[in-house]
């Protein structure tokens, strides 16, 4: 790991930590309150406030880059190096007391994601890359994730996905509903939690559809220092959404093939 990313990687830890109580101090609390933005999304104020002051920490530590967020939008106007922050992923698992939700923390430099920090503060455990480098921390324990090993056919592969709705409601629903026929075993398991699994390779591939570059980046950091990719349906490496299927290169092209029909 080279000195700077891991001086990076360490300022991202650093803050996250900083977030970890606050997050903790509405999750399962009778003071939290569930609003509805202008596309239907939910919003709490942990949501606000955890993003409020990583942005603050980001615009103290690292004046003039630019910031992508969830709920504050983005601020700078660089598309090939900036910051992305999801304060709370998975807002509808927090708001009902459920602890598969995270607080993510990525970086992309020249329009690849370098930098990636996944805290799940409900279960004590966060997922870590910074260049080539990925890890899980289980409280001081740092364990290393394990290079991808995964089924080769369609037919023998565990398929995580973040839920129907989302996937029948796309351009390919019925490809979607034919893989999740083929494959060995499908479970829906939505937002960050599921790259969990992906990364313990107790999965072989994870699914979404309606994600944005806050979801995307620091998975796809975790993603590729473990041996995988990001996709969209047809293939193509991507940061942006709304699609995001992560997996081996050699599965992402049979995944993609049956989604798109391509």
């Amino acid at each position: 790991m080279g000195a700077e990313i891991k001086q990076l990687l360490k300022w991202a830890e650093q803050q996250v930590n900083q977030c970890r109580p606050l997050a903790l101090r509405y999750f399962k609390s009778s003071r939290l309150r569930v609003q509805r933005k202008a596309d239907g999304s939910p919003v709490t104020q942990a949501d606000q406030a955890i993003e409020e002051k990583l942005r603050k920490a980001l615009k103290k530590d690292f004046p003039g880059d630019c910031i992508v967020g969830e709920e504050y939008g983005t601020e700078g106007n660089s598309t090939e190096t900036y910051w992305t922050v999801d304060p709370i992923d998975g807002t509808r698992a927090f708001s009902a007391g459920l602890p598969s939700w995270g607080i993510l923390l990525g970086r992309v430099e020249r329009g690849k994601a370098v930098l990636g920090v996944c805290d799940f503060p409900a279960i004590g455990v966060r997922l870590v890359a910074a260049g080539a480098e990925a890890f899980e921390r289980q409280g001081t324990k740092r364990i290393n994730l394990p290079k991808a090993q995964v089924a080769r056919q369609l037919k023998d592969a565990v398929v995580f996905h973040g839920g129907a709705t989302w996937w029948n409601e796309s351009p390919y629903a019925k490809g979607f509903s034919e893989l999740i026929k083929e494959c060995y075993l499908e479970r829906a398991y939505g937002d960050c939690y599921a790259y969990l699994w992906l990364f313990r390779n107790q999965a072989d591939v994870v699914l979404e559809y309606g994600v944005k570059p806050w979801d995307m980046v620091p998975l796809a950091a975790v993603a590729k220092a473990t041996g995988r990719v990001v996709r969209d349906c047809h293939n193509k490496n991507t940061l942006a959404g709304p699609e995001m299927v992560t997996t081996t290169p050699g599965l992402a092209a049979k995944v993609c093939r049956r989604l798109s029909g391509d």
